[in-house]
């Protein structure tokens, strides 16, 4: 399938870029710089990110291929998961008002889970390619549960919320930047192993700490820590998904180097 192609072209790093500054630049104009944040549209424009790279993905010939085909199922399963936390984020915050704490809390929790769904992605591959026993993918496949577990108690429960240690938050963020080195690492290791993958670790690894660094922004939007700067919680909102998007555009532009693979990928 190639129902992104007609659309190649925006999918360029200028476009992506101009997209980028016109969304930001909209952000803070329109309605008085309020707009995005009250209507939810900054929710909304991730979600599109999200759903853009989900059909480049699943539209990607890539998946001829065993190895990517694995790589990308796993990648697959967890955009949709990233798309589905910012419509909860909205639906929280904006419509059903729930504990705003708690919001922020799953919102990071799921970056978390995103980038150890990046390294479970990367360990199927290594596992293959390197004859790799499947303890690893396991550890990991057990700690995505347990979070995963953890993060849908915390919201349909005040109790398990409340029990929560006020320090979690801080070890979730150094768990995001351990796992998020970790996941540079693996991604430079396998494009060694595997050129294909070369030209897609050129985005995969800033998006990577661009989401690191939106993580350490919503733990910022939850503590109100920056508005005593004068940073408003509408600027630290925006902040946060402006983050997200470059991260998206960049992973956007990653996907497409898969879809164009070198040397006998192109023959498949």
């Amino acid at each position: 399938m190639k129902i992104l192609a007609p659309f190649e072209k925006l999918f360029t790093p200028y476009a992506l870029i101009a997209l980028n500054l016109a969304i930001i630049l909209s952000a803070e104009f329109v309605g008085g710089g309020t707009y995005f944040a009250e209507t939810g549209l900054a929710h909304g424009i991730a979600i599109v990110f999200v759903g853009l790279i989900i059909v480049r993905i699943f539209s990607d010939y890539a998946f001829n291929d065993y190895i990517l085909r694995g790589f990308l199922q796993i990648q697959l399963a967890f955009f949709l998961f990233l798309g589905l936390v910012h419509v909860y984020e909205y639906l929280g915050l904006d419509v059903y008002g729930l504990n705003p704490e708690v919001v922020e809390l799953s919102v990071m929790a799921s970056y978390l889970l995103w980038v150890l769904g990046i390294l479970l992605a990367l360990e199927f591959v290594f596992r293959i390619y390197s004859k790799r026993t499947v303890v690893f993918m396991s550890v990991i496949s057990a700690v995505l549960v347990g979070g995963f577990l953890m993060l849908v108690g915390a919201n349909i429960s005040a109790t398990i919320a409340e029990s929560l240690p006020e320090w979690l938050p801080q070890v979730m963020l150094a768990g995001i930047v351990g796992l998020g080195i970790a996941g540079i690492s693996a991604i430079r290791n396998i494009r060694e192993l595997m050129p294909v993958f070369r030209e897609y670790s050129h985005y995969a690894i800033p998006a990577i700490v661009l989401i690191s660094v939106s993580a350490f922004s919503e733990y910022f939007e939850s503590t109100g820590a920056l508005e005593i700067f004068g940073v408003s919680e509408v600027q630290i909102l925006y902040i946060s998904h402006f983050l997200v998007y470059a991260a998206l555009s960049l992973l956007l532009i990653g996907f497409g180097k898969l879809k164009k693979p070198m040397g006998i990928y192109t023959e498949m």
